[in-house]
């Protein structure tokens, strides 16, 4: 069959796991309502709707394979997505140049898939989206021969994730533990399941279920950038005049509609005959051959911003910039007051994608970004913005929570140079462990809590310690008992959500400081979703 299939198997995955978000998102391990994995995953598939939509009804070109990709990373947010994205490189980059697609291309591109998949992370676990996409391939494989259909091997990458992702529990323990699947190889089976659909009779080739996805691209079906993005590429100024014969039929409305396929920044000002635009776009011969068809120009001026940018870099930059995520006004403005000068927001549910952290570095205008995370789940979004950024060199403090963040920034001096404020965040890291308590969205037994759904729970280091029926600062002292080392401990400081006001955990410094007398205890607002209060005990 013609490889132009591909365009309605990735929109049929794209939809299916859509439909699924929630569901995925609801396989979380932990009792909290943190669960994202839906939301990552959707967000991934999201960049290859976007570009599928300007491809339209088009036959696919080599080019495509490359934008869908790349639309994919940029989209992708948190572990799932970018895990996700990277298989989608590797299964598009076995297909750019095919014309027709087959069983043995169909197979070659799902080993990329799983090669490039597992590639992306620096130490696989078994259990997760990896197992499920290798084992699904395996399986299919094994059963293939000279009479198997590309919709039979589709049913075989069904029927072998399936069965993989059943076994999930077996490969990962604390998906035993909490009695789970793994949520990213489910995520992978909703992938796979939608693309199969594709290939019945009676399936609809149909974006109206993805209206809300708002394409950005270049005319020629390539990836662009969307008009909030930081965009380079020619700044076309022009002055026009319109012909009398041609005036009737020149509509600035439909000429304002037509630009946004060229560029953005327009400026389009018409006074009579005279008209002035600005436009940038990365193709000014197409923005000329446009509007000469309605008069002749008077003037024309078109600067490569792109030149201009890389040759004014590094003279107009400073030498080094921290750029932050933060979950939170109260987080937000702390950090801005520590000398964050590129604030990124989002929160443990609302992950920010590769495109968000690359703007946000990118605006920071620095020789050297020094770039803190505050999530362990967006650790793998900063590796590949390493990757794409250019015009600095990026510095990755391995931050796992705003607690760490703000630990890593009090300590140092921003006007410091690069290499001095990133040692100092590290060592400023060491030895510090950060706690959260929430309310349980679900009962069951974790790490030999029993939890009940509705209480408060204490988290530290990623383990539940305590639950409490009463009330969050209740449950933070008698989670404070259990940290390692808590004797020793110098400082807690303490972030509260706009559910729990400073106030009350002011009032009960004294239960804190049972279990750690000589520490000084703070407490700020953070104003930080999911999480009614984040502890810091350094």
């Amino acid at each position: 069959m013609e490889i132009n299939v591909i365009k309605k198997m990735l929109l049929a995955g794209s939809k299916n796991i859509l439909e699924n978000k929630q569901t995925l998102n609801d396989m979380n391990v932990f009792p909290i309502p943190d669960g994202d994995t839906g939301t990552n995953m959707d967000k991934t598939m999201s960049g290859i709707v976007k570009v599928l939509i300007e491809i339209g009804d088009r036959d696919l070109k080599p080019e495509d394979f490359d934008a869908l990709y790349k639309s994919a990373l940029m989209n992708s947010q948190g572990n799932s997505g970018v895990i996700l994205s990277q298989w989608l490189k590797g299964f598009l980059k076995a297909l750019r140049s095919e014309t027709e697609l087959d069983p043995g291309n169909l197979d070659a591109a799902f080993i990329s898939g799983t090669q490039s998949a597992y590639s992306s992370v620096a130490e696989p676990v078994e259990g997760t989206f990896l197992t499920v996409c290798r084992e699904a391939q395996e399986e299919a494989e094994d059963v293939f021969d000279e009479d198997t259909t590309v919709k039979d091997f589709m049913k075989n990458i069904v029927e072998g994730a399936s069965e993989s992702l059943k076994h999930t529990p077996e490969k990962l323990p604390i998906l035993k533990e909490y009695d789970v699947l793994d949520s990213g190889g489910c995520g992978f089976l909703c992938l796979v399941t939608g693309m199969l659909s594709a290939l019945d009779d009676d399936f609809v080739y149909d974006f109206s279920e993805f209206e809300s996805i708002k394409p950005s691209f270049s005319g020629n079906g390539t990836l662009g950038v969307s008009s909030d993005e930081e965009q380079f590429g020619y700044c076309t100024e022009l002055i026009l005049k319109i012909e009398k014969d041609k005036l009737a039929s020149f509509n600035s409305d439909t000429v304002r509609l037509d630009m946004s396929s060229f560029g953005n920044s327009l400026v389009l000002v018409q006074d009579g005959c005279d008209l002035k635009i600005h436009i940038h776009t990365l193709k000014p011969e197409e923005v000329l051959a446009y509007y000469h068809k309605y008069g002749e120009f008077t003037k024309i001026k078109i600067e490569n911003m792109t030149v201009q940018h890389h040759e004014n870099f590094l003279s107009a930059t400073q030498d080094c910039a921290i750029v932050a995520v933060a979950d939170g006004d109260g987080i937000e403005e702390l950090y801005k007051s520590l000398g964050v000068k590129q604030i990124i927001r989002g929160g443990q549910s609302d992950n920010v994608s590769v495109q968000n952290m690359l703007d946000a570095c990118k605006k920071a205008s620095a020789k050297h970004v020094i770039l803190l995370p505050n999530n362990k789940n967006i650790i793998m979004t900063a590796e590949k913005v390493r990757e794409l950024l250019t015009d600095s060199v990026l510095h990755i403090v391995p931050t796992r929570s705003m607690a760490e963040g703000y630990c890593a920034l009090s300590l140092i001096d921003p006007s410091a140079s690069y290499d001095i404020i990133e040692r100092t965040m590290l060592e400023s890291l060491e030895g510090v462990h950060t706690g959260f308590v929430s309310v349980a969205d679900k009962s069951g037994v974790y790490n030999g809590v029993d939890v009940k759904a509705g209480d408060h729970i204490g988290v530290i280091d990623d383990d539940i310690i305590v639950c409490s029926a009463d009330n969050p600062v209740t449950a933070l002292i008698e989670l404070t008992k259990a940290v390692p080392g808590i004797k020793d401990v110098e400082a807690v400081t303490v972030f509260t959500s706009t559910d729990v006001l400073v106030t009350h955990v002011q009032g009960n410094i004294t239960g804190i400081k049972k279990s750690c007398p000589d520490a000084e205890i703070s407490a700020a607002y953070g104003g930080q979703g999911i999480y009614d209060l984040v502890v810091l005990y350094q």
